[in-house]
């Protein structure tokens, strides 16, 4: 029989193993993926789930909906978004039974097994005039849907690109183009987060050279901008601290911020290499999952997804379009990536 002082000694290791996988799993779920789906040469889904839990990655985001993706995520814990397509908008948006039947065909079969977070309601809508007017009839259309299913644990919310913004630069005046007032005031009443899409790869690619290649990939180790008591090393930061200003600007100054896609191609332009993409993701998912947040919310962990899972060789648009996948589509990585934290 074991020693009293080797069981005391056998049990807090034991729990020791148990506390670090559980910090270890729960930094980890900071981190999720896009899972575009326009490639001739996908795995199947179930092998995508597999392959999002082997890699620690606890958050997926699908762009509009699929029953088959939501079958295979059923009891995984991975935390899902479930996308409205931006075709959907205007009918559901004049529709109170439409927003009813969407939620009830797509989200109430999986609302006990899958664990759906948000519901995005279409994608950049702002970057098509012709569907603005939808956007935030729809939004109220889902949301009292999701209300009358009884399913508020799941925010309803809509993902915006930077074109948003009139200004960005510096990020202390951030402010937005259009008018935001009516879907600030939805979240902020809903408590649901603003969802912004940050790409310092375009910025750095369109700089003509104003931004340094290091500032863009999280490589500078000093102040690069200083923006009155603002201080920064990277332009991730400073990109999403753009967003924060321009909220604070119509006086939402506590919604918080989900970063929906952020991510560097590796092929495609003459920055668009493995080399970049590997070190931007990579110093990414170390960044995030360090909880400095930025120079406005410092100490905070900011949610975020890479874009993308896949390389995606259907995708329309400039060629670096169809190479931002962390992997191949036979599951091979295009570059290594660790989810965990370094």
């Amino acid at each position: 029989m074991a020693s009293l002082h080797g069981k005391k000694k056998c049990y807090a290791l034991a729990l020791l193993i148990v506390i670090s996988f559980c910090i270890t799993l729960s930094a980890a779920e900071n981190i999720g993926v896009c899972y575009g789906m326009l490639s001739d040469s996908l795995p199947s889904i179930s092998d995508v789930v597999n392959l999002l839990k082997s890699n620690s990655i606890g958050k997926v985001r699908i762009y509009e909906t699929n029953r088959e993706a939501l079958q295979a995520l059923q009891n995984s814990g991975i935390e899902v978004i479930v996308g409205v397509g931006n075709t959907e908008l205007e009918k559901i948006a004049g529709d109170q039974d439409a927003a009813n039947g969407w939620v009830n065909d797509n989200i109430v079969p999986f609302s006990s097994s899958v664990n759906i977070k948000y519901i995005a309601v279409g994608n950049e809508v702002y970057a098509n005039s012709g569907l603005i007017q939808y956007l935030l009839p729809a939004m109220n259309n889902i949301q009292t849907a999701v209300r009358n299913a009884n399913l508020q644990n799941i925010k309803v919310l809509t993902p915006h690109a930077a074109s948003v913004l009139s200004n960005s630069y510096p990020s202390s005046q951030g402010t937005f183009g259009p008018d935001m007032s009516g879907i600030l005031k939805f979240l902020s009443d809903n408590g649901s987060p603003f969802m912004a899409h940050v790409y310092p790869y375009f910025s750095f690619k369109d700089s003509g050279g104003s931004i340094s290649e290091d500032y863009a990939l999280f490589r500078s180790t000093s102040t690069v901008v200083t923006d009155g008591n603002l201080m920064y090393n990277n332009l991730f930061d400073a990109m999403v601290d753009s967003f924060i200003s321009a909220m604070e600007k119509l006086g939402q100054s506590n919604i918080p911020i989900v970063i929906t896609e952020s991510g560097w191609p590796s092929a495609g332009t003459n920055v668009a290499t493995v080399e970049n993409a590997q070190t931007y993701n990579n110093n990414l998912i170390n960044h995030v999952l360090s909880g400095a947040g930025t120079p406005k919310r410092p100490g905070t962990t900011i949610e975020t997804y890479i874009f993308a899972l896949f390389n995606e060789n259907q995708k329309g648009g400039n060629e670096e379009e169809r190479h931002f996948g962390l992997f191949e589509t036979n599951k091979s990585p295009v570059y290594p990536v660790n989810f965990s934290p370094s």
